[in-house]
């Protein structure tokens, strides 16, 4: 297997921290600056292709319910793959709130980011949510100590 610099590794990581801040601030145009225009998005096996149909994605989400979101990705894991290309595995726990019904989805990303003109861009996202559980919905505000 071939090395990757550091400093890729980095940048990956990154690259994957920034998607999910773009994501949970509903911010089309954050996540479409992340992108290739033939960025493939697969979710649980169904696949789409092209930037509207990514974005398409996002839109649904910040159209639904849901009031708040927030993703936390973990064991980032970087590995070179064909030229200007790398491979980019995480963990993934996603807590969503709506109007009474909270959840917290766990499961994996496995990517592949690519270099173009000097920019590290999301040529393939592919998410696999592997168990959902319903939390108990609270409206309490938090009060300081």
């Amino acid at each position: 297997m071939e090395s990757i610099s550091a400093e890729l590794g980095y940048r990956a990581e990154q690259l994957l921290y920034r998607y999910a801040v773009a994501v949970d601030a509903g911010d089309l145009g954050a996540l479409r600056a992340l992108i290739t225009d033939d960025v493939t998005i697969e979710q649980n096996g169904k696949a789409d292709i092209g930037s509207e149909e990514f974005i398409g994605v996002y839109r649904a989400f910040g159209e639904s319910p849901a009031e708040f979101s927030r993703h936390l990705i973990s064991n980032v894991r970087v590995a070179a793959a064909s030229k200007g290309k790398v491979s980019v595995e995480a963990y993934f726990e996603a807590t969503v709130c709506a109007p009474g019904s909270n959840q917290r989805l766990y499961g994996k990303y496995a990517d592949v980011f690519v270099e173009r003109e000097g920019e590290l861009l999301i040529e393939r996202k592919g998410i696999s949510v592997e168990r959902i559980l319903d939390l108990q919905v609270n409206e309490v505000e938090y009060q300081p100590y």
